[in-house]
């Protein structure tokens, strides 16, 4: 899903407010879930719950930036330096994350039997 291409295509408005109403609730979902996977006095047992968590963490977060980026570029588009939307790479990084983190589910689901 390419940021520049879905929502570039609305009216301005649209851009901001959709923008940041999905940054800031999938960052209010991610950070809060990369904190706990690394707070040190979380019981951090076992290994592949918590890589999951951190995964999930990471991947929600790096989609929240590039809804974020998107809702930045919207509103400096007709400035004299305007913010270029978002590349391909947070989407890389959140697939990436998303993979790692559907992986290690699998492996808890199959190790708890």
């Amino acid at each position: 899903m390419n940021i520049t291409s879905s929502v570039l295509s609305g009216s301005r408005r649209r851009r901001i407010t959709v923008g940041a109403a999905v940054s800031t609730g999938l960052g209010l979902i991610g950070l809060p879930l990369v904190v706990v996977a690394v707070w040190p006095t979380f019981d951090h047992s076992p290994w592949d719950v918590n890589t999951m968590v951190l995964a999930a963490g990471v991947g929600l977060s790096a989609i929240s930036w590039a809804f974020g980026r998107g809702a930045v570029a919207a509103i400096t588009e007709e400035s004299r330096t305007p913010v270029e939307p978002p590349s391909s790479r947070p989407w890389m990084v959140a697939g990436g994350a998303l993979v790692v983190a559907i992986l290690c589910l699998v492996i808890a689901v199959s190790s708890a039997a």
